[in-house]
């Protein structure tokens, strides 16, 4: 059964509207600081906010190559960490990103109940 485990890998344990950051950084292994950085040269390259979807997609499906999985649209987050115990994901539901591993969903909120609108897939 899938559960929540608080996390915040801000650097500075700071709760505040990265979820971006923090998802990818967890996800991936990678310095916090070094996923900001490369969200601010995409920024730069689409002339938007470093936060924003088209910047983290370009992100994750151009620079990391990571594998979408769409299927699962219309899924709680708990029935997708269930369907999926193994593995580490990004999932993004409105307005946010989190990181799934092995049926853990880290997070510095509970997200088990939001709407699944896309996942990439880790390993």
């Amino acid at each position: 059964m899938a559960r929540y485990q608080f996390l915040n890998v801000n650097p500075l344990g700071e709760i505040e509207e990265d979820c971006v950051c923090r998802a990818i950084s967890l996800a991936l292994d990678k310095d916090y600081y070094k996923i900001q950085e490369k969200l601010y040269l995409v920024a730069k390259l689409f002339e938007c906010e470093y936060l924003c979807v088209c910047c983290y997609k370009y992100l994750l499906d151009n620079v990391y190559d990571l594998k979408r999985i769409e299927e699962v649209k219309g899924m709680t987050v708990e029935e997708f960490a269930n369907y999926f115990p193994i593995g580490i994901f990004i999932v993004r539901v409105e307005g946010h990103l989190t990181c799934v591993i092995d049926n853990n969903i880290m997070d510095i909120w509970d997200c088990r109940d939001k709407i699944v609108d896309l996942v990439w897939e880790v390993k």
